[in-house]
This record gives C-alpha cells, sequence and structure tokens, in this order.
C-alpha cells in the first residue's frame, strides 16, 4: 500500500464514517408512522451530524485541555526561619493568599504586650475595703453618741449611690 492510496483509504473512511448508525433493535417498526422514512436521506442526516459532532468534540476537548494546562496550579511553600524584612517583602507580593500557620510563638507576649492597672483613687482608697464596709453597719450603733460618725455613718454613705 503506497503513501497516496493509504491517503485514499483513510478519507474514504472519514468521507464514509457515520456514528450515528442504529443497532438492530433500534429501528422503528411502527406501522402507524405515516410519514415516509427514505433510508437515504436518514443516512445524510446521519452522515451530516457525524461531520458536525466529530469537530465539535475535538473542539470542546481541546479548549478543556487548553484552559487545564493554562490556569495556575496552587503551590503551598513553608519558608521556615522566616525574617521580618522577608515576611514583609512576601505580605507585598502575596497579599491576598499569604497564610502564617505558626504552630507556637516565637516571640513571648510580654516582649509587645504590657499592661499596667491603674485604680482610680477612691476604688483604691481604705473606704472600699470590707473592713470599713463591715464598720459601717454595727449593730451597737445606737449606743454611740449622737455627734458619731458611726451612728450616722451607714445612712450617710448609702444616701450618695
Amino acid at each position: 500500500m503506497t503513501i497516496k492510496s493509504l491517503f485514499f483509504w483513510l478519507l474514504e473512511h472519514i468521507y464514509h464514517y457515520n456514528i450515528f448508525i442504529p443497532d438492530e433493535n433500534d429501528y422503528d417498526d411502527d406501522d402507524n408512522d405515516d410519514a415516509a422514512k427514505d433510508p437515504a436521506i436518514i443516512l445524510k442526516h446521519q452522515l451530516y451530524s457525524t461531520r458536525l459532532y466529530i469537530p465539535l468534540l475535538i473542539t470542546i476537548l481541546y479548549i478543556l485541555i487548553l484552559i487545564a494546562v493554562i490556569s495556575p496550579q496552587d503551590r503551598s511553600i513553608t519558608v521556615s526561619n522566616i525574617t521580618p524584612t522577608l515576611f514583609n517583602q512576601l505580605s507585598l507580593e502575596h497579599a491576598d493568599t499569604l497564610s502564617c500557620p505558626c504552630s507556637n510563638i516565637a516571640m513571648p507576649y510580654k516582649a509587645f504586650v504590657s499592661h499596667i492597672i491603674y485604680f482610680h483613687p477612691v476604688c483604691s482608697s481604705v473606704y472600699v475595703s470590707k473592713e470599713w464596709i463591715q464598720a459601717l453597719y454595727l449593730t451597737y450603733a445606737s449606743s454611740l453618741l449622737v455627734n458619731d460618725f458611726r451612728t450616722t455613718a451607714k445612712s450617710q454613705v448609702s444616701q450618695h449611690y
């Protein structure tokens, strides 16, 4: 077989290739169908459908493969012993995709967090201590003199709250 005859053989097979030939059980045996079905017209439609279907299938597969090849692939890169300079550079280049899955803290909190508690002078005075509050509610306050603060302390303090 020469190259020329091989080419014509391939061309003939492509020209007469039909993927829509029905199986034996697929033929319509209805006698109630009034429309005449010419086998030549049916074969012609099947060949046209094949000639349309095969290029469309090849084109769609080509586009899908091209999209799969061109689309960017995600990669995870772990950088150990990162410096603040390198982290700043990476955050500028990859701000929306950069993540830091740290499992332990490299720097203790006390290096950058400090807290000093200051109380209001009244809150830190002796007048809010437990002993002072209990002293306001003396059971024997009525036995003291009238001008003694302890007799009226309870009413004076509760008046302001």
